[in-house]
């Protein structure tokens, strides 16, 4: 609360060190937030006045990082979600498969960025580990999964195969492969953060432009949307990106173009109904000006939008598919039945494959839920590379140590 007084005093927040002042307010606000209260209609509430109160009186172009000077790591969080972290060529080495055709269609599927596909067929050599007790090379590929999990987004999945790769690791004394977990560990809780910051950061550009339209600021607003929208793509927020389409169509009410505006609005009906909110896309062909658009043509757009909701249903499907099969791969995993475990889990990869990816991303939690729980992963973080330091530091692996010590200045 003294927060939120102290940033209340300032007067307009003309300049760009209060601006960052005032975000820095709002992110250590979040941190008192109660996990029971954060998606809370109060405390959302609360936080939107907040954003609203502190950058009304903004005169800088909406959209401007507000954290330019921000300490070098910070640079980590900014990067380009696509960028890939995993040196393929690197971990497939060290599995050193024998099928080298299978070797070869895996290490293209990554390099293609086609991660499920990878998934499925590196699950298929881990059931093989399993059948012939190799314990070693199940770790490593439970590892290698891990890595790849991370660099899909689905942070979840990730962890569960690293506890795996930890569990093995620990139980053959294997304290390079228990170091080498925890580091992965820690790379997934600082990409937690990561997501966590920019989608963060994304939200208070949005508001940044809606309160530019408000005041009646329209230059650069719609780059700045524009860049909104593909921040949230980049990080799978599909519903906010909607949201900054809807946002950009106000927009361009606001100047009186009106063939932009219903653009605006079918691009966000077309994330609306790929993700299966049908309720928003009837809401916004009902708005539609049809003096400027013929029967054919709003004919098609239906159609496009039909088809878009059938694709999140089959989605629905297939994902209801891979969760029963992966119960089923634990309940014969529990009865001891090896080789029918893996065989279940592996359809529930293959199962998933086959789905578009905002069948994982269509619904997540709120930016401020995000943003607090990240707090956490802060902790986690430093504990797990703390682990994994303490042990390169006894093996005298200095190059390893050095690259935990470089990740940790990386948590921010």
């Amino acid at each position: 609360m003294v927060a939120i007084l102290l940033a209340f005093e300032s007067p307009g927040c003309l300049a760009m060190g209060r601006k960052r002042r005032n975000i820095a307010f709002i992110v250590n606000f979040r941190r008192y937030i109660p996990d029971h209260a954060v998606t809370t209609v109060p405390a959302l509430a609360l936080m939107v006045a907040v954003h609203f109160f502190l950058l009304r009186d903004d005169t800088m172009p909406p959209g401007i990082e507000a954290t330019q000077t921000a300490p070098g790591n910070y640079r980590h969080w900014q990067r380009p979600v696509g960028q890939a972290e995993l040196d393929i060529d690197a971990e497939m080495g060290r599995l050193e498969l024998e099928d080298a055709a299978r070797d070869q269609q895996i290490r293209d599927l990554l390099h293609q960025r086609n991660y499920a596909s990878a998934r499925t067929l590196l699950l298929e050599i881990a059931a093989a580990a399993v059948l012939q007790d190799d314990q070693g090379k199940l770790g490593d590929i439970l590892l290698l999964l891990g890595e790849v999990a991370i660099n899909q987004q689905e942070l979840s999945a990730a962890e569960i195969y690293l506890q795996e790769a930890l569990y093995l690791a620990m139980s053959q004394g294997n304290l390079l492969g228990t170091a080498r977990t925890y580091q992965l560990l820690g790379e997934l809780n600082i990409r937690a953060r990561e997501l966590a910051r920019r989608a963060s950061n994304i939200y208070d550009e949005l508001w940044q432009a809606r309160n530019a339209i408000a005041r009646g600021y329209y230059r650069d607003v719609a780059d700045n949307l524009q860049a909104v929208i593909a921040g949230n793509l980049e990080i799978r927020r599909y519903g906010a990106a909607a949201d900054a389409w809807e946002t950009l169509a106000s927009l361009h009410d606001r100047v009186h173009d009106v063939y932009q505006s219903q653009q605006a609005r079918l691009e966000a009906a077309r994330l609306y109904a790929s993700t299966g909110q049908m309720t928003h896309v009837y809401r916004l062909l009902d708005g539609l000006d049809h003096s400027q658009i013929s029967a054919a043509d709003l004919a098609d757009i239906k159609g496009e939008l039909g088809d878009l909701f059938e694709q999140h249903e089959q989605d629905v499907i297939r994902t209801s598919q891979a969760r029963d099969y992966q119960m089923l791969y634990h309940h014969y995993l529990r009865k001891g039945e090896l080789e029918q475990a893996w065989s279940f889990r592996i359809k529930s990869s293959a199962t998933q494959a086959d789905s578009s990816d905002r069948a994982m991303y269509q619904r997540q939690a709120d930016v401020i839920a995000v943003l607090y729980n990240s707090n956490f992963a802060i902790d986690r973080a430093r504990k797990y590379l703390q682990q994994a330091g303490s042990i390169y530091q006894e093996k005298g692996a200095r190059e390893m140590l050095e690259e935990t010590r470089d990740m940790e200045t990386l948590i921010y």
